[in-house]
């Protein structure tokens, strides 16, 4: 039975600092000489002390920042290194997509690197022929697929990555967040074949800054950061426990978000909800109508156009709605300074409860710029009790007779 255990795994890096900058002086460096100053190494523990199971028929997601050893992980469980302590025991038939074009070589065509990459699975040939028709159909590459590698853009290497992943039949399916890189409807078309694999008791093994996939496809999730795991369990409770580190402390209807990092040239600094009579507020009553102000801030000394994306979430981190401004097409510009984005909710059709609203700007590609996991909340009173998620508008019709 296919299955992963890791007990005490950490792993160490060591970062040299003695680069040589010319040929010359990597020959000089290569002649012993015990009075040549040699720089510190810096040493690098890129996971510690981590331990978890994964048993047989099991989803696990993994979430973290960039640098959180997410990757190093799925090497060490792919065995593509070895862990510096500790044990990683994986049994069963393993399919790994971790890096954009892995085991691919550029020179050759799609069609040949399909057998080669299948051939390192441990297809038989007489196999991959019988399931190459599949594979490229998939992958949407018929027109491409006798064209060399080099020539194919990341978004095409993924999904020829992911193609030959899933129809190797494997016991354990290892994917990283190279997906990311596809268009929308391919990302949803690999999240569906995902759910089916597990349906079937596929182990899957997701590492993914789409949160919402890791609740909705996941048994199991850890959240890890700097090496370490800081929670681990039901998924809905990882990503809650996640979102609520990065942006805590959701009080006031029109709040200050926060400022943007070194690296990011727009975000939003504050966001705020007005009721029809254009009072802030953060209090509403079933079917009202809405409108949400998000203040955007550039860096940039010229305007620059992109999307803003609204995300509903109940209190357990259930996403309920979304606006995507990307998916309307409905593009924004972001002049140099200040800007104000306005959305207008016709009617909140919600039952009583508390609702986070998580704002995403993403750039004229629609690649995420910066998230406000949550930007501001909002309170919904209803006069009648009711269940569920969502409150469907609807009357009573009796006494119609039949025709």
């Amino acid at each position: 039975m296919a299955h992963i255990v890791a007990e005490s795994v950490s792993k160490r890096f060591t970062l040299r600092k003695d680069r040589a900058d010319s040929v010359g002086q990597l020959l000089v460096r290569m002649i012993p000489n015990p009075r040549r100053y040699k720089p510190p190494r810096e040493v690098l523990w890129a996971l510690k002390d981590v331990s978890f199971e994964m048993k047989p028929g099991e989803s696990l997601g993994i979430v973290g920042n960039n640098g959180s050893g997410k990757t190093t992980l799925l090497k060490l469980i792919s065995h593509t290194m070895n862990p510096t302590l500790g044990r990683m025991d994986v049994q069963g038939k393993m399919s790994a997509l971790i890096e954009i074009g892995a085991g691919f070589h550029p020179d050759f065509t799609g069609r040949e690197n399909v057998f080669i990459n299948a051939s390192i699975l441990g297809i038989r040939r007489r196999e991959i022929e019988s399931r190459l028709d599949a594979i490229v159909a998939f992958a949407e590459l018929q027109a491409f697929i006798d064209v060399p590698v080099k020539y194919y853009s990341t978004g095409m290497q993924a999904r020829l990555g992911f193609a030959v992943a899933i129809h190797v039949d494997p016991e354990i399916l290892i994917v990283d967040e190279v997906l990311a890189v596809g268009d929308e409807s391919f990302q949803q078309k690999c999240m569906d074949r995902i759910y089916a694999m597990r349906r079937m008791g596929t182990n899957i093994l997701l590492v993914s800054h789409i949160l919402g996939s890791i609740e909705q496809l996941m048994t199991k999730a850890i959240w890890l950061s700097h090496g370490q795991i800081l929670a681990e369990g039901q998924p809905a409770d990882v990503v809650r426990a996640y979102r609520k580190f990065m942006g805590e402390g959701v009080s006031d209807p029109a709040r200050q978000v926060g400022k943007a990092t070194a690296d990011q040239d727009v975000m939003v600094s504050a966001a705020r909800i007005l009721s029809a009579a254009g009072k802030v507020t953060d209090t509403f009553s079933t079917g009202d109508s809405a409108l949400l102000e998000v203040e955007c801030e550039s860096r940039l000394s010229t305007q620059t156009d992109g999307f803003v994306d609204v995300k509903i979430r109940r209190a357990d981190g259930l996403e309920i709605g979304h606006i995507s401004g990307w998916e309307e097409g409905h593009q924004v510009v972001f002049p140099p300074g200040k800007s104000l984005v306005r959305i207008e909710i016709g009617e909140l059709h919600l039952v009583t409860g508390t609702y986070d609203l998580d704002i995403t700007l993403l750039d004229g590609q629609g690649r995420r710029q910066f998230t406000a996991e949550p930007a501001t909340r909002l309170k919904i009173q209803s006069l009648r009790p009711s269940t569920g998620v969502i409150a469907l508008p609807h009357r009573w019709l009796s006494g119609v007779p039949r025709s």
